[in-house]
C-alpha cells in the first residue's frame, strides 16, 4: 500500500463518515483538509470511528495488526490527526514499521 492508496483510503472514509452530516457531506477532502481541532471536520466521536474504520480497512487488505491511535501517536509534538496529509504520513511510517518488524 502506497502514501496514494492510504490517502484514497483515508478521503472515501471521511466521506463515508460525513455523509449523515448534510452541513459537511460533500465538501471537499484534501491533503491539508484539518480533521480535529480548531475548524476539523470531525468532533472526538467522529475521529475515533475514523480511526477504527482505518485500522480496520488497512488490516484486512495488508494482512497487519497497526494500532493508530496508540501512545506514539498521543505523544507526538504535533499530532498526527491535524490533517488527512499528517494522518496519510502517519499511517505510511506504521506500515514501514510493521514491514521491519516482519523482516
Amino acid at each position: 500500500m502506497n502514501r496514494s492508496d492510504v490517502m484514497d483510503l483515508i478521503v472515501t472514509t471521511l466521506q463515508d463518515l460525513l455523509a449523515s452530516d448534510p452541513a459537511r457531506a460533500g465538501l471537499p477532502i484534501e491533503e491539508g483538509t484539518r480533521l480535529y481541532g480548531p475548524e476539523g471536520l470531525l468532533d472526538s466521536l467522529r475521529l475515533v470511528s475514523l480511526v477504527l474504520d482505518l485500522e480496520q480497512e488497512i488490516n484486512d487488505r495488508m494482512d497487519t495488526a497497526i494500532t493508530i491511535a496508540d501512545s506514539r501517536a498521543m505523544s507526538q509534538q504535533r499530532s498526527p490527526f491535524r490533517s488527512v496529509g499528517s494522518l496519510a504520513d502517519y499511517i505510511m511510517r506504521l506500515l514501514a514499521d510493521e514491514q521491519q518488524q516482519a523482516a
